[in-house]
């Protein structure tokens, strides 16, 4: 920018071109980057919630393998219930499916186990 001599209060703009400027091909680029980061975001945000809720799974079918009580829990996208032994757990977002089937702690069976292994159980002198 510079002041015309003979009006001192008027400023004139020359033609200059920027060092720098927005051509239609930046433009292109601009909008396949910002297009391929917001799929990297959601992909990022659904595996998110996938691990969440396998984790909860998880959780809950642990929780359900110790308690005495046969009960069914409710997920948000799925169900585990307890019932002839066995706790199944299931989970499903989007097309993926998670299925856990566990069987039922029983600490008196482990022990009935253990003494008839060791030889102890069941002699009589």
């Amino acid at each position: 920018m510079r002041v015309e001599e003979n009006n001192s209060n008027v400023w004139r703009k020359e033609k200059e071109s920027l060092p720098a400027s927005m051509t239609v091909e930046a433009s292109y680029v601009m909008a396949m980057v910002l297009m391929a980061l917001s799929v990297l975001i959601r992909t990022a945000y659904g595996e998110f919630c996938w691990t969440t809720e396998v984790m909860n799974l998880h959780g809950i079918v642990q929780k359900q393998r110790f308690r005495e009580e046969d009960q069914e829990s409710i997920l948000n996208h799925g169900q585990v219930k307890k019932d002839s032994g066995e706790v199944e757990g299931y989970v499903g977002i989007s097309g993926r499916e998670k299925e856990i089937i566990t069987k039922i702690y029983e600490p008196e069976e482990v022990l009935r186990m253990l003494t008839i292994f060791s030889g102890e159980g069941g002699q009589q002198e």
